[in-house]
């Protein structure tokens, strides 16, 4: 019976790969991207601007706003994990896309930041990778999908800086809330568009249970520990130039259009760099992934570093904003893949989850703890300079990663030539 019962699902999953509907998950995972993660990412920092000379509030308060939403959004990943685990996949895209639409239209009415801050909400980025490991079954397949995907969000960053001003002017910040309130209810109708076109589970029996032997197992694994390092400092500074480079400008007399050119010139070249990681992930994949971010996060480090060092030469603002741009749509395409290869297969949900975890509470922790920089010193010039520091910290753990590896490699080798002797001694 259990036999048949085998037979049936490989033989509906044979049916699905035959069909389309994969590719109906992977552009709703593209769009749950754009929405849920980069358009607001890309709105908060430049509607910060406005916000925090309307309520005079302190930048570390009112940065909240911004990492807040980041932290609630990848943050709860082992949470999500349990919760999808007990209720399904589809309520929870659902619940999590009308609280997101909710927030913002709410947030449009605060009459202060404290107000802003605690309803600026959640998304649903965590399942677009599960469903698309589930469309695409197969290693390199799922690899490539994973890595693609993200490009929803570089899309984002891309049109979402000149799609806000234009709100702003029209509408001021509270009908630009509004509208996006709006934008976020897609992902109801996204949600089920995905539901409907999803694959039938390889293992309906599996034990909807937490396992937190498993949330354990993947720390064991070298590549996922130091990956998950970099991540938490990625997490907690990387997005200083969304978080504060607005208001870094304009309070060093360039206006918010200006900010707006940088901010869509780094959405161009990171939409560029995930686009480029996608025919480029065999070369990335070759030893380990991680390897390649030895280079790549010194040049994230360099592109920190501009902004305050160069700010009076706009040329040189507009370089690091490209240089900013394509390190980071690089960097952050490569998550998925990673986890992928750094995991086993009977691990990836666990070790994603974990991943948007670690980013989420930096994330939550970072913009605070920007904002109570420039508190302290009365400019941004810091909060560039530590962004720069953290680059460079995730580029030697990513270094120090190639001869831990040759090292157990070698102990590994010298185990496997002593097996037989230890065996026919046992024996």
């Amino acid at each position: 019976m259990a036999t048949s019962s085998k037979g049936k699902s490989s033989l509906t999953r044979e049916r699905y790969d035959k069909s389309n509907r994969s590719y109906v998950v992977f552009v709703g995972s593209l769009l749950i991207h754009f929405i849920a993660m980069a358009m607001p990412s890309a709105m908060l920092g430049i509607v910060y601007v406005d916000v925090i000379r309307e309520f005079k509030a302190d930048a570390s308060w009112a940065a909240l706003m911004q990492s807040l939403y980041r932290g609630i959004v990848f943050g709860g990943g082992v949470v999500a994990e349990l919760v999808i685990r007990r209720v399904g996949e589809f309520p929870c895209m659902m619940a999590g896309s009308l609280l997101g639409s909710l927030s913002f239209l709410a947030a449009a009415f605060a009459e202060n930041v404290t107000t802003i801050v605690l309803l600026i909400g959640v998304g649903g980025v965590f399942l677009s990778y599960v469903n698309v490991r589930r469309a695409f079954y197969g290693d390199s397949s799922a690899a490539k999908f994973l890595t693609s995907i993200t490009i929803g969000a570089g899309m984002g960053f891309l049109v979402t800086p000149y799609m806000i001003e234009f709100f702003l002017r029209e509408f001021g910040w509270r009908g630009t809330f509004m509208i996006a309130g709006g934008i976020f209810f897609h992902l109801v109708l996204i949600g089920v568009a995905v539901k409907l076109n999803l694959p039938p589970l390889e293992d309906p029996t599996e034990s909807k249970d937490f396992k937190w032997r498993d949330q354990v197992a993947v720390f064991k694994k070298r590549g996922f520990s130091v990956y998950m390092f970099d991540v938490f400092l990625f997490g907690m500074f990387g997005f200083a130039e969304s978080w504060f480079l607005p208001d870094f400008l304009v309070s060093n007399n360039y206006t918010k259009e200006d900010a707006v050119l940088l901010l869509t010139v780094s959405g161009v070249f990171n939409l560029a760099g995930r686009i480029l990681a996608v025919p480029l992930s065999s070369f990335f994949s070759r030893p380990k992934i991680l390897y390649h971010w030895s280079y790549i996060c010194l040049a994230l480090a360099l592109s920190h570093a501009l902004y305050p060092f160069f700010l009076q030469s706009y040329p040189v603002l507009i370089v690091a904003s490209g240089l900013y741009g394509i390190c980071f749509g690089v960097l952050f395409s490569q998550g998925g893949p990673i986890v992928l290869q750094s995991l086993p297969l009977d691990l990836y949900p666990i070790g994603m989850a974990t991943d948007l975890t670690f980013y989420g509470v930096s994330s939550a922790f970072g913009g605070y703890i920007g904002g109570f920089i420039r508190d302290i010193t009365g400019g941004y010039d810091g909060v560039f300079y530590v962004a720069s520091i953290s680059s460079i910290i995730c580029s030697f753990a990513s270094l120090l990663l190639i001869p831990m590896d040759k090292l157990y490699k070698k102990k590994d080798g010298e185990n496997v030539h002593k097996n037989p002797f230890s065996i026919i001694s046992h024996l």
